[in-house]
């Protein structure tokens, strides 16, 4: 069971209600360690100062805003801690609107949005009121200490909540010049071919059709390269001895130089 991101309360008019966030979307991307092809260590990142050369402790590490004459504005967490919006547990709908105004390009992230036990009958009657109604609630959120805009909406069995980027950070289409190009109005037989197409395929959106190949092919040849090589890398537990390179196990990764993406596929 998934744990919830977060925990307050839905605000609607008079009626408010305790609710709990989880995470709609998993992400199933593969992930890759850095390692040391020599002898199959961890490597690892370490904060070096650029004027120095000297490694930094994370306590003397502070941030920097970069200013369009040069220079940087040195800022502390605890500075930035202070200007953080109040992290209120209270999501109040403030407007309900037509779910289709709003811009696709606007939205961000979706949560399921559930009841906290005993709050079930409440939680029904908002979410069967958006639903007949045809709206979704807008309001504000307080998430891992940023503000954020959101929309409520019905989704299948309960409600889902999207936080939505604001306005002034969506890219306008007026700041590509590609678009400002005007294009001949097409031939009506070209427009006739592109319909056809259209109609010959047009279907309703399953998204348990389609599936990540890229990832399973990722994983497929993980899994070759795993059986090819059955015996982990040893642990590195000090430093070769000089003048000796290090020892590695057979089944350690190994120096080769860097092959292309075709002769890697033909060759597993």
């Amino acid at each position: 069971m998934s744990r919830p991101v977060w925990v307050g309360s839905l605000s609607f008019g008079v009626v408010t209600l305790p609710v709990r966030l989880h995470g709609a979307v998993a992400s199933r991307q593969v992930r890759f360690h850095l390692l040391h092809d020599a002898d199959g260590g961890r490597v690892q990142n370490r904060r070096v100062c650029a004027v120095d050369g000297e490694e930094v402790a994370l306590e003397h590490v502070v941030r920097g805003y970069a200013l369009d004459g040069g220079g940087h504005v040195a800022v502390t967490s605890g500075e930035l801690d202070a200007l953080d919006p109040q992290a209120r547990r209270v999501i109040e709908l403030t407007q309900f609107v037509d779910p289709s105004s709003v811009d696709p390009v606007l939205l961000d992230t979706s949560y399921h949005l559930v009841p906290a036990e005993g709050a079930e009958q409440a939680y029904a009657l908002l979410t069967q009121a958006l639903r007949s109604a045809g709206r979704a609630g807008v309001g504000e959120l307080v998430l891992h200490q940023k503000g954020h805009l959101c929309l409520v909406a019905p989704h299948g069995r309960g409600l889902l909540l999207t936080t939505l980027h604001y306005a002034d950070e969506v890219v306008s289409q007026d700041a590509l010049p590609e678009l400002a190009l005007s294009a001949p109005e097409p031939a009506p037989q070209e427009l006739d071919a592109a319909l056809g197409l259209i109609s010959a395929r047009a279907t309703d959106f399953d998204p348990r059709r389609y599936h990540d190949t890229h990832r399973e092919r990722v994983l497929a040849f993980l899994e070759r390269r795993a059986r090819a090589r059955p015996r982990a890398a040893r642990p590195v537990t000090a430093g070769p001895r000089a003048g000796r390179a290090p020892e590695v196990d057979s089944g350690a990764l190994r120096l080769r130089p860097r092959q292309a993406a075709r002769e890697v596929r033909e060759r597993d």
